[in-house]
């Protein structure tokens, strides 16, 4: 719960969070390391998660690829870099709000990059956010 402290000419509000980090062996992930993570689509072209989620990095390594039906980027939707779990190995995808086609070939793009099923956007949204050191 926020707490306030007032002095003559200012309010100073405090607050206590919680910062997760990606973590493996107990030691901090960095950004070399996860853009090592394999890179694979989340989703089965049914629509289901392929693994089990970890939550989202705020970190874009490299360029950024939209979907196919997306031409500008002013009008890219929101996306996120997901970390997830496949077996026993971890894997990064790059997720984006947006139509979800699974017929849609993504090969051909530098980077693996994949729209949410319906529905399934507000759960990529709400992972938490996982903080990886620089």
């Amino acid at each position: 719960m926020p707490q306030q402290l007032t002095t003559r000419n200012a309010t100073i509000t405090t607050a206590v969070v919680t910062v997760k980090a990606l973590t493996i062996g107990g030691k901090q992930v960095t950004q070399s390391v996860f853009k090592q993570l394999p890179e694979e689509t989340l989703f089965a072209p049914d629509g289901t998660a392929r693994g089990s989620l970890w939550g989202r990095v705020n970190f874009h390594p490299g360029r950024c690829t939209p979907p196919l039906n997306v031409s500008a980027w002013w009008g890219w939707p929101e996306h996120a870099h997901v970390v997830w779990q496949l077996g026993d190995e971890l894997r990064r995808a790059t997720v984006w709000a947006s139509r979800f086609d699974p017929d849609v070939s993504l090969e051909s793009r530098p980077f693996i990059s994949e729209t949410a099923p319906p529905g399934e956007w507000d759960l990529i949204a709400q992972l938490p956010q996982l903080f990886i050191a620089v």
